[in-house]
């Protein structure tokens, strides 16, 4: 019996399903978190006073939350031990990055 010795070859594989949702949730999520930030840009007057009131919060919560769940994929990425070029990995530190970003900006644009 012949044991394969790359680093690939002690990963678990990932199910096609859980990969796909482990992929469109935060592409989902940073998807509209990029929408609702960058509004505060073009708003003007009353409405950009109305969208401040808000914006901070929301944008914590909404960062707090991507941030996590990129957090929870780097880990499962992590525990089956997938390449640093997985598509998982690079789209969870994608992710966390955008979404500390867009936090950041909110803070800036209010």
């Amino acid at each position: 019996m012949m044991t394969d010795t790359t680093e690939n070859s002690s990963a678990r594989p990932i199910s096609p399903i859980l990969q796909f949702i482990l992929l469109i949730v935060p592409t989902v999520m940073t998807g509209f978190f990029m929408v609702y930030s960058l509004t505060g840009l073009i708003l003007e007057g009353r409405d950009k006073y109305n969208w401040s009131l808000e914006a901070v919060t929301v944008s914590v919560r909404v960062g707090v939350g991507i941030s996590l769940f990129s957090l929870l994929v780097l880990a499962l990425a992590w525990y089956r031990k997938l390449p640093r070029t997985h598509l998982l990995v690079l789209s969870g530190w994608t992710h966390l990055i955008i979404a500390i970003v867009l936090t950041i900006a909110v803070f800036l644009i209010v």
